[in-house]
């Protein structure tokens, strides 16, 4: 199954704007709704068989192709 990645909403132009919620992205799609916390949001990620499953670090930025802005989840 394709890799996934676990990134907050919404997007904000101020590193100071609130998180609403947490998504699961898989092929450039959001999947699966939306999650109050990044782990409800990892656990549906795991549990559909993606893998890896990759949880942004809670930082305003949110780029996939910077490697330093993820961490794996073994799940």
């Amino acid at each position: 199954m394709a890799a996934s990645y676990v990134e907050h909403r919404p997007h904000a132009s101020s590193e100071h704007a609130a998180t609403s919620h947490y998504v699961v992205i898989v092929n450039e799609k959001e999947t699966g709704g939306e999650f109050s916390t990044q782990e409800k949001a990892k656990t549906y990620a795991c549990d559909n068989g993606h893998k890896p499953v990759h949880v942004a670090r809670q930082r305003h930025l949110q780029n996939r192709k910077e490697p330093a802005h993820w961490r794996v989840d073994p799940c």
